[in-house]
């Protein structure tokens, strides 16, 4: 039984097809970057005068964000291993059911399996699918590495048939300038691959890779057996472009163009040996040229493949190293898929045996000392790869090592290096002159990097900081719904649009300094949160929740909840004291200065003593209008807010006298007399009358 149906061969055509635009994809996007950008976000404290009441201010810290960034290592992705290894199965199989029966297929799949099961048989199941997986990509490398030599006149005998035209002068001046075209470009693609030439112009490598095995699918269409093995070499391009495998990509362009180049040699001597005489009749003979009868087209094939090897050796082999590096790294990439990272080590370091400086396996190995912590061997393998490509993001990962190892100079001269017209590297260098203490050359780049990308609300942001701190610039306002902006344009005192009542915080530092300057400049016309629940989630990473409750219920008309929360955060953190202690004290003060006093009824006398716990007035008023628990717990609190203010002591007495507790009102009025003497005398007839009363009560 073989594959013998049409439709069949027209279906894998058409998957090829896919795979091709696939990989033509995947070769555009430039695959997955081993390292990505990370957005982090600073609070820069600014002291500043919040509040002012009662003739006195209140100065306390209010938040900017500044912006930068770091480079982490991106976890690798299986999604290209297992679409490869699934179509390389597919044209594996396809392959080998054109040539042999079903069951010897099957039979010699079993065998295999079963002599690698044997061989291996004390290893686990992950290393039998990293053995099985890595076999696999080689064959299909190897299988890859053939269809470029088949497909290697793939081109020339494209061009023949364009070429054709109506007489023999307008063919052969076709064949003169497409040969010409294609010969020039050809060699202008090899110099720039081999030697280096720098040429802007030339068409890329890769480009002449696609074209050519494309056009050798077309060609062979029906022919199911090289559809399975095209499939089969194509199957390894998905993972080396996927992620980044330089070494491969490099191996199967140089090697292709050495055979396209040798092939260039070769083909019209093959063509005019075969087909000279029908090239006088004006014949279309790219219709015959896989029938040649005196020299075959497969005998050209064996003859570029020889000389192609040669050539290979003769320059240093450098395709075979490079092949053998992508392996390395292919199955350092699998070593990682299963946890394995020491194997995965292995295989990186591996693959620089063959290629020192292939930027693949520098990057792996860089990614897997940032993932364990080792600092100093990330800085190594990222600086080898910076030798070869000097990557903006590398640059930044360099950078931030050297500044972390308080080497502030190196970190600036590696800066300075890269892409100063990446608005990223701007920031860096801002953030740079800034540890540097060098605040005009910060500026500068912070100004730089807003330049170069304006709509980009991370450097618009870090723009309002630098205008304000440095250059004491009051900003206008900005309708952003970047929260790090409207948090800096609240820490500089300018009015955003007000806090919206639904605003929930992420544990993200942009989010909850902006709900901190929020509350700090709206006050009392901000919405009340749940902070404490909250606080929960989100103090151990934002602290100064802790201060925001207490503002929260100062401003909304609590301000005795505030001082008691307050002076109990400053109780149990020693760290914010001094700041919150100058807020304990502001709060103390303006809420005992003498303020008008409201009208007080019996309906509102409970609101009253909340809102105004520290006035004379309000509690002489409001406290008779009360239960005399509520009134005993205000005269109370007011009393000990206030122990060295002697009018307090004559109205906790009374409120003490009321809920029998006599001996409380007798050590208050004592603290009286030894504080205010005269004060103590007016009171003490009043006093006495309500103690006889008291005591009647207690009689019963």
């Amino acid at each position: 039984m073989r594959l013998t149906r049409p439709s069949f061969s027209k279906s894998l055509f058409y998957a090829i097809a896919v795979v091709f635009v696939a990989i033509g994809g995947l070769w555009i996007a430039g695959g997955m970057a081993t390292f990505t950008w990370v957005e982090v976000s600073e609070m820069i404290p600014l002291n500043k005068v919040v509040d002012t009441q009662a003739g006195q201010d209140l100065h306390t810290n209010v938040y900017f964000i500044r912006q930068n960034f770091q480079i982490q290592a991106a976890s690798l992705s299986a999604t290209a291993e297992m679409i490869g290894f699934v179509l390389a199965l597919l044209g594996l199989g396809v392959a080998l059911f054109s040539f042999l029966p079903v069951w010897q297929t099957i039979l010699g799949a079993a065998l295999w399996l079963g002599i690698v099961a044997f061989t291996l048989s004390d290893a686990s199941f992950t290393a039998l699918s990293q053995i099985i997986s890595g076999q696999i990509f080689s064959l299909s490398l190897v299988a890859l590495a053939g269809l470029s030599v088949l497909s290697a006149a793939a081109i020339p005998s494209f061009l023949i048939g364009l070429s054709h035209g109506s007489h023999v002068s307008s063919s052969k001046k076709n064949r003169t300038i497409l040969g010409l075209v294609w010969g020039i470009n050809l060699l202008l693609t090899f110099s720039n691959q081999r030697f280096d030439l720098g040429v802007r112009t030339a068409i890329p490598a890769f480009t002449w890779v696609i074209l050519a095995v494309g056009l050798y699918v077309y060609q062979n269409k029906d022919n199911k057996a090289l559809l399975g093995i095209s499939l089969l070499g194509l199957s390894s391009l998905i993972p080396l472009l996927w992620h980044a495998n330089t070494p491969g990509i490099q191996a199967i362009e140089s090697w292709s163009l050495i055979n396209q180049v040798v092939m260039g040699l070769l083909f019209p001597l093959f063509i005019y040996r075969n087909f000279g005489p029908l090239l006088t009749k004006n014949l279309p003979i790219h219709k015959v040229i896989h029938k040649a009868a005196l020299l075959p087209l497969h005998l050209i094939q064996i003859g570029v493949l020889i000389l192609s090897v040669g050539a290979v050796f003769a320059f240093n082999s450098g395709a075979y190293h490079q092949g053998m590096a992508a392996k390395e790294n292919y199955a350092g990439d699998v070593s990682v898929f299963v946890g394995d990272t020491q194997m995965a080590e292995i295989h990186y370091k591996n693959a620089t045996l063959h290629s020192r400086l292939n930027s693949k396996s520098n990057l792996s190995l860089a990614a897997l000392a940032q993932q364990a912590g080792d600092t100093e061997t990330f800085a190594y393998y990222v600086a080898a790869s910076q030798s070869v490509n000097r990557d903006p993001a590398l640059s930044v990962a360099l950078a931030n090592v050297f500044a972390a190892e308080n080497r502030p100079f190196d970190a600036l001269f590696t800066l300075q290096k890269s892409d100063l017209a990446n608005p990223r590297i701007a920031t860096q260098l801002a953030l740079q002159y800034e540890r540097l203490a060098v605040p005009d050359s910060a500026v500068y780049f912070y100004d730089r990097a807003f330049s170069l990308e304006p709509e980009n609300p991370l450097y618009k942001a870090n723009k309002l900081y630098s205008d304000v701190v440095y250059r004491k610039q009051k900003p206008e306002f900005d309708p952003a719904e970047d929260l790090a902006i409207q948090a800096n344009l609240l820490a500089a005192g300018v009015p955003t649009a007000p806090m919206n009542p639904a605003f929930i915080p992420t544990a993200d530092l942009r989010d909850l300094v902006y709900l901190y300057n929020g509350l700090v400049f709206w006050k009392g016309k901000a919405p009340m949160y749940d902070l404490t629940g909250w606080q929960r989630t989100l103090g151990e990473m934002f602290p100064e929740l802790e201060l925001l409750k207490s503002w929260q219920s100062f401003y909304h008309a609590k301000p005795l909840v505030a001082l008691n929360q307050l002076n109990l955060s400053i109780a149990a953190d020693t760290t914010q004291g001094s700041g919150m202690t100058g807020i304990l004290a502001f709060w103390k003060y303006a809420t005992a200065f003498p303020s008008k006093t409201p009208v007080i009824s019996r309906a509102n006398a409970l609101a009253m003593l909340e809102k105004f716990p520290f006035q004379i007035p309000v509690l002489q008023q409001a406290l008779p209008l009360v239960p005399a628990k509520k009134g005993y717990e205000a005269a109370l609190a007011a009393l000990q807010w206030n122990e060295q203010n002697p009018a307090f002591y004559p109205i906790y007495a009374l409120q003490a006298l009321k809920m029998g507790e006599i001996s409380y009102a007798d050590e208050a009025r004592e603290k009286l007399r030894k504080l205010n003497p005269a004060l103590y005398q007016a009171t003490q007839a009043s006093y006495l009358a309500e103690k006889q009363g008291a005591l009647k009560k207690t009689r019963f």
